[in-house]
């Protein structure tokens, strides 16, 4: 009998097709259908509104429950004169390790960056009394271009618009870090142990925060 080479091809074809799998073949990626949406941007942060302050206390290790509205970012002070041991603070939010520091404390911090991580519960670990302050936007201290601020220990200043580079300096025997938070931009710009005399480009408005508990420091935006 004679068999055609079309018919052969075709008979071949439908031969493998009912064939049991191997184990080894080609992964082919499937492209996304037409109608597939993609996942929105995000959002910018909302603008500043006034908040009420909340101020909270304690003698020694606790936690407390804050009604901080979860689009709006807080600056925490946290202050224990008499502290001797270690000072952790940890929230349920998106800044876990709010301080970490020994001995006598006070500093700001700021808190709630995240609106879909936002603080609800804050655990404190302390040995003395103290007292810990939310507080909103219009608490920040402003570093104007040209002059400079200086200050001790952690905390948070606003660069206004047209700053566009800082000289920073730092006397310490620990860690230091610079951190900027605009509406575009949430950067760490320095991380370093020790003394310190740098400059770095900054684009204002912005938050500024100084982390290291027991640095003394100077600021001069421009």
């Amino acid at each position: 009998m004679k068999i055609r080479l079309g018919g052969l091809l075709l008979l071949l074809v439908l031969a493998s097709a009912c064939a049991p799998a191997t184990g080894y073949g080609e992964i082919v990626a499937e492209s996304a259908p037409a109608s597939a949406v993609a996942p929105p941007s995000p959002t910018a942060p909302a603008a500043p509104r006034d908040v009420p302050t909340e101020t909270h206390t304690g003698t020694e290790s606790g936690e407390f429950q804050t009604t901080w509205p979860a689009d709006q970012v807080g600056f925490f002070t946290f202050e224990c004169p008499k502290c001797t041991s270690n000072v952790i603070i940890d929230t349920d939010g998106g800044e876990h390790g709010l301080v970490n520091a020994i001995g006598a404390y006070k500093g700001t911090k700021w808190m709630n960056t995240e609106p879909d991580r936002p603080v609800k519960r804050v655990t404190v670990h302390a040995d003395a009394p103290w007292t810990a302050t939310i507080s909103d936007h219009r608490s920040v201290p402003t570093a104007e271009a040209g002059k400079e601020a200086s200050g001790k220990g952690e905390a948070v200043l606003r660069l206004p618009a047209g700053v566009a580079r800082i000289r920073f300096t730092a006397k310490t025997r620990g860690h230091v870090a610079l951190w900027v938070m605009s509406a575009e931009d949430h950067d760490l710009i320095l991380n370093q142990i020790g003394d310190l005399q740098v400059e770095r480009d900054v684009q204002g408005p912005a938050y500024l925060q100084v982390e290291g508990y027991d640095a003394s420091w100077t600021l001069t935006p421009s």
